[in-house]
This record gives structure tokens, sequence and C-alpha cells, in this order.
């Protein structure tokens, strides 16, 4: 029996963004499944396997997050907050892909728990290398030294 690769959960909340970052994914052909939520709580939601999240046999721990910054609800630093709180969420490497390029965003950022932060680039090329570099730095590397399917554990509350 073949397990599914674990997905990247992506949260932005703005839908042209979203939309440019599906097809982003698609174009780079990585094996694992892509899910984006719109805002911070809704990751959060995900994370904990809450609400419509609840089952995870459909909605498995990702193995790498990929966040906005500037959100309605819940931003991307109260999420890095949440997940520095959760050992269950520990190795789950989380990225920020914002448009902010200040530099205290970007400290902020890794001081909370960030691997990475790339500024939304404007280039749809430059994009998809950036999907393909999480996707190399982040998910290839464990898939091609065990050759065994990541499997999440749940997470208790």
């Amino acid at each position: 029996m073949t397990e599914k690769l674990p997905p990247i959960l992506a949260a932005e909340d703005e839908t042209s963004d979203a939309m440019i970052l599906k097809l982003a994914f698609q174009r780079a052909n990585l094996p694992h499944p892509l899910v984006v939520v719109g805002n911070g709580q809704e990751a959060v939601d995900y994370l904990r396997g809450s609400g419509r999240h609840g089952d995870r046999s459909l909605y498995p721990l990702p193995g790498l997050i990929v966040l906005d910054l500037k959100m309605p609800r819940m931003n991307g630093f109260d999420v890095l907050e949440w997940l520095a709180r959760q050992p269950e969420c520990k190795e789950i490497p989380a990225v920020i892909l914002s448009s902010s390029s200040d530099e205290s965003d970007m400290r902020k950022a890794r001081e909370l728990g960030a691997r990475e932060y790339f500024v939304k680039p404007h280039a749809f090329s430059d994009l998809i290398a950036i999907v393909q570099q999480l996707h190399t730095r982040w998910l290839a590397n464990a898939l091609d030294s065990s050759r065994d399917i990541l499997v999440a554990k749940p997470l208790r509350f």
C-alpha cells in the first residue's frame, strides 16, 4: 500500500496571489499536493485538525508550511508564534513568502522560527524557481534519503 505524500500548506489571503501560487506549483510539477487556506486562523485550524479539517485521512499534516505575513484574523507572525508552542509541529518547516521586503519583518519572522524568508517576486518564472527551491530544500531530500513516504503524526491537544 502506498501512502500519499504530505501536502504543502500555504496560507495566502489574496485570491489572485493564491491562484498564481497554485499555478506555480503546477508548473513546477511537484509530487506534493498543495493546500491553500485563506488566512492564518485557517492554517492553525488545519494544523489542529479542527472543524472541517478533522479527518486526517483527508487533511494530513503538511510536510511544509508557506505563510504570507499580512493576513486577516491571524497573520503569519501569529501562526509562527502558535507553531513555536506546538511540539508536534516542531519538525514541520515554515517559510515566509511575503510582499514585504522590510528587514524588521524578515528578522522577526526568523526569530519566530521561520526557516526561510522569500519576497514575492514580480516574475512568474522566479516564483516557480522559489517553489522548486522549497521542494528541493525541505521535501525532496527527506524522500531521497529514506525513499519512504513521509507520514505525519496526528496532533494531540
